[in-house]
C-alpha cells in the first residue's frame, strides 16, 4: 500500500493505475496492427536482399550479351528498381518486384522459391504444345500402358515399344527402372520415346537414359559459362559427350516425340538423340530453355536461382529461345485428323513400319483431305 495514503483511496489507485496500464497495451495492439508488417530485424533486409540477388546475377549469369542486356542496361535496372523494392511492405510485395527487373531476361531458369517450396517464375513462355491427354489416352487404349509413377510408363503400340517420360527429375526418375524397362523391351523391333511434355530435371538421369543407344562416344552439346567479372567473360565451349553404358544398346529404329513443351534436360536428351543414326525425332522444336540453375538462399524463408550456363547443340547453335528442331516436322493439326487418336504417336508407327517395310506411312484412311 502506498505510504501517506487512507485504504479506500489506495486500492482506488490501485484499479486506475491497472486500467491505465490496460487500455496502453490495448492501444499498442490496436497500433501494431495497423502497422504494415515488415521483416524483423533479426533478417535480411530488402536492401540486402536486393543487393545479394543483383550482385549474384552480376557475377554468374552468362547470356547478359545474348540477351542484349548490356553492363550499363544492368546497372540501370539497379538504380531504378532498388528503390522500389527496398520501399516494400511485405517480402511477397519485394519479391514481385525484383521479378519485374529480371523480367527483360526471358529466363525460364531464372525463379525464386517460396518458404513453401513453390516455384514463383520470373518468366513464362507460351507456345503451343502438341499434346492432347484426352487423344493420347485414346491411341493408348489398347497398348497394354503401365504407368510407373506419376511421370513415366510403358507399353506396346502396334508391335512397338512405347515409352513415356514426363520428367527427369531426380527424385521421380530411377535410371535403374528405366534399364529394366529397356530390357523388357530389348526384341522389339522400333521403338517410340515420348518426351513431349518433358520439362526437364536432371541432366545425368536424361543422359545415362540416352547412353543406353549409343554404341560409341558422342559429343550431344557444348556449354559457356562465366568466366571473369564482365559479362563478356565466358569460357570457350565446353563440349559435353556421353559413351555407351549397360551391356547392351538398343540400336534398332527410335522415334523421339519432342515438342515446345519440352524445356532444360529435357532439350539436352532431344539434342543427344538428334545426333544418332538409328533415331528421328519428330514433332515440334522444343521450348528453347537450357540454364543449369544455381539455387541461393534469400532469407525469410526464400530462395532464388540465378541460370549458370548457355548451352548449345551439337550444331553450336543456341538452345535458349530457340530450342532444339526435329528432324522430321510434324505440324500439330489435329483438328484435321480423321480419328481420335493421337497425331504424332500414329505418324510414329507408320515411319516405324515404313523403315522395317511392314506399311506405309499414314495410311490415306486416317488423314481427312
Amino acid at each position: 500500500m502506498p505510504c501517506g495514503i487512507a485504504p479506500q483511496k489506495a486500492l482506488l489507485v490501485v484499479w486506475r493505475r491497472a486500467q491505465l496500464r490496460a487500455w496502453t497495451f490495448g492501444l499498442v495492439l490496436s497500433v501494431s496492427a495497423c502497422v504494415n508488417p515488415r521483416p524483423s530485424r533479426l533478417t535480411p533486409s530488402f536492401a540486402a536482399q536486393f543487393d545479394q540477388i543483383w550482385s549474384e546475377y552480376d557475377k554468374i549469369y552468362p547470356a547478359f550479351g545474348y540477351k542484349n542486356v548490356s553492363q550499363a542496361d544492368w546497372n540501370d535496372l539497379r538504380g531504378h528498381f532498388r528503390p522500389r523494392a527496398i520501399a516494400s511492405r511485405t517480402e511477397d510485395e519485394f519479391i514481385s518486384v525484383v521479378k519485374e527487373m529480371l523480367a527483360p531476361l526471358r529466363d525460364v531458369h531464372a525463379w525464386f522459391i517460396d518458404p513453401k517450396g513453390t516455384i514463383v517464375p520470373t518468366y513464362v513462355p507460351w507456345a503451343l504444345e502438341n499434346f492432347d491427354r484426352q487423344r493420347w489416352q485414346h491411341a493408348l487404349r489398347n497398348a497394354s500402358y503401365t504407368p510407373h509413377g506419376k511421370v513415366w510408363g510403358e507399353g506396346m503400340v502396334s508391335g512397338f515399344a512405347y515409352i513415356y517420360i514426363a520428367s527427369w527429375a531426380a527424385n521421380q526418375i530411377d535410371s535403374l527402372a528405366l534399364d529394366a524397362a529397356l530390357l523388357r523391351h530389348q526384341n522389339d523391333p522400333g521403338m517410340i520415346i515420348d518426351v513431349r511434355t518433358n520439362a526437364g530435371g536432371s541432366d545425368a538421369a536424361a543422359f545415362a537414359f540416352a547412353s543406353r543407344f549409343v554404341t560409341q562416344p558422342y559429343v550431344v552439346s557444348y556449354v559457356r559459362v562465366r568466366n571473369g567479372a564482365r559479362h563478356d567473360d565466358l569460357t570457350p565451349a565446353q563440349a559435353r559427350v556421353i559413351s555407351p553404358r549397360g551391356a547392351w544398346q538398343y540400336t534398332r529404329p527410335v522415334i523421339v516425340l519432342a515438342g515446345r513443351g519440352g524445356f532444360s534436360a529435357n532439350e539436352s536428351f532431344v539434342a543427344a538423340m538428334n545426333v544418332l543414326p538409328h533415331v528421328t525425332v519428330i514433332g515440334d522444336t522444343t521450348g528453347g530453355a537450357s540454364g543449369n540453375p544455381k539455387t541461393i538462399s534469400l532469407g525469410n524463408g526464400w530462395s532464388f536461382t540465378v541460370p549458370r550456363w548457355i548451352e548449345f547443340g551439337p550444331d553450336r547453335q543456341p538452345i535458349e529461345w530457340k530450342g532444339v528442331a526435329p528432324g522430321v516436322a510434324v505440324p500439330w493439326a489435329p483438328n484435321a485428323y480423321a480419328i481420335e487418336g493421337d497425331p504424332l504417336i500414329d505418324t510414329a508407327v507408320g515411319m516405324l513400319g515404313e523403315t522395317l517395310g511392314l506399311f506405309r506411312v499414314a495410311p490415306p484412311d486416317k488423314i481427312r483431305h
